[in-house]
């Protein structure tokens, strides 16, 4: 049976959203306002190199240098983001989404002011996350995967709270509490340059999972484990809840991606299914040239409603996937190219949106003699189940196509605590095939501002 796509949009987690159809135009303002800013940002770093408040704005960095003899470490991450779809999706559209980060941690060791080194008797860590703008993705893009990794509905949440103890040697590190396990597993480091969602937490667990997985902006409760060899390997394992929000069905016609039914990340589920992952990395050094190779799975015990018949489940889930990250070229004064490689497959079609899912980029460090800068080229695609059949207007059926995207980014280094990152991406075919009003969605350009704030 499939899935009739007129005036729906397939959200990341393969639920279907009606949806409104809005169209802001005061964006175009703020666009022009950022833009502007950026140049004269840019400007008033040459003509003001020396002047300590731009380097360290209200003498935060000592502060913050206090603060860590006495065993409080406080970050403050505010990132803000402008998108414009000038053609294809839906319709035409302009975006504004954001987020603020707020980090504490505290080294019990320093703060007891014994002579124990610092972690000795572990760390305690607990964020919050203040989220803003509307996805924009489901709709009007109707994208398998999410432009933006900030993309997120609205809400002010706690974000993870844990205890983290690492060992002596450093062989042994744990973590324990409510953690987003895409910080650990699946990563390439490569690919963190980019600002699609897809190069941070794939697509396949992205729309496959409850809630789109153990990552941002639901963390789970859970506990990771990971040991590091000898001779650069190392392997880690996670066992968490597979339902971070405690929704009550995989699909929610109202609320897609279920983070409303926990609006202040308070909850703590333990009900539905337990998710287990695993990985083996091992780093590798070539003439100076360095990488890291990893493979890995997830398991999950939870109920998955069918492709053909979302009135029926079957209990279990699984993935397989395997990343690469390497130095191709070494920094000869031209910056250093690296590139990646990231692939996930599951056999179980029948229960999962997608079937299998790539990205692939290249990222050079330091382009134009510019030390903090990087510049990017990615792509990645996303290969639907069989089962996931697409309506078209006429009332025939037929499978959803793939999906590809491709992005283009620069991310400059304007101040030390200040990166302003202009993004081109292409959507190609969204979800495979989706229909509008009786229309097929066309293939997007999408233009992105990203400016990330670190303190």
């Amino acid at each position: 049976m499939g899935v009739l796509l007129h005036d729906l949009a397939p959200c990341q987690a393969g639920r279907m959203v009606k949806v409104r159809k809005t169209c802001p135009s005061r964006w175009r303002v703020c666009g022009l306002i950022v833009g502007t800013t950026f140049l004269l940002s840019t400007e008033t770093v040459h003509a003001a190199e020396n002047l300590d408040w731009l380097t360290d704005p209200g003498g935060w960095g000592g502060l913050k240098k206090q603060w860590q003899k006495a065993g409080v470490d406080v970050s403050i991450e505010d990132v803000e983001e402008l998108w414009s779809i000038p053609t294809g999706g839906a319709l035409p559209s302009q975006h504004y989404v954001g987020l603020t980060d707020v980090d504490v941690v505290l080294d019990l060791a320093r703060l007891a002011g014994g002579n124990a080194r610092d972690g000795a008797w572990g760390k305690f860590e607990v964020s919050a996350l203040d989220l803003r703008g509307k996805p924009f993705s489901n709709y009007p893009l109707y994208a398998f995967n999410q432009t933006s990794s900030s993309e997120a509905d609205p809400n002010l949440r706690l974000y993870e709270l844990a205890y983290n103890w690492t060992s002596a040697d450093g062989h042994i590190d744990t973590r324990i509490g409510k953690l987003d396990l895409s910080q650990d597993f699946m990563v390439s480091t490569t690919a963190q340059t980019f600002l699609n969602a897809s190069f941070g937490w794939p697509m396949l667990p992205s729309n496959n999972l409850y809630g789109q997985g153990p990552a941002s902006p639901v963390a789970t409760p859970a506990f990771r484990l990971r040991y590091a060899f000898s001779k650069g390997w190392e392997t880690q394992i996670a066992v968490a809840d597979d339902n971070g929000t405690g929704a009550r069905s995989f699909i929610n016609d109202t609320d897609p991606w279920n983070q409303n039914q926990d609006p202040s990340g308070t909850h703590f589920n333990f009900r539905t299914g337990t998710f287990v992952i695993g990985e083996v990395a091992h780093n590798v050094n070539h003439n100076g040239k360095t990488g890291t190779y990893k493979a890995g799975f997830y398991v999950d015990t939870g109920r998955f409603p069918l492709q053909a018949n979302q009135d029926v489940s079957r209990r279990g889930n699984w993935e397989v996937y395997m990343v690469m990250d390497h130095t191709l070229l070494k920094n000869t004064g031209a910056g250093e190219l690296r590139g990646f490689v990231r692939w996930e497959y599951t056999g179980l079609a029948d229960r999962n949106q997608i079937s299998s899912s790539l990205d692939a980029g290249l990222v050079l460090d330091g382009p134009f003699h510019r030390s903090g800068d990087n510049v990017g080229i990615g792509f990645g695609y996303a290969a639907p189940s069989h089962y996931l059949m697409l309506q078209r207007p006429d009332g025939s059926e037929r499978h959803h196509g793939n999906e590809y995207h491709l992005e283009l980014t620069y991310a400059a280094q304007v101040l030390p605590w200040l990166v302003v990152q202009p993004d081109v991406q292409g959507l190609i075919n969204p979800s495979g095939g989706a229909y509008d009003d009786g229309k097929k969605v066309k293939s997007a350009l999408i233009f992105g501002l990203h400016m990330d704030m670190s303190f």
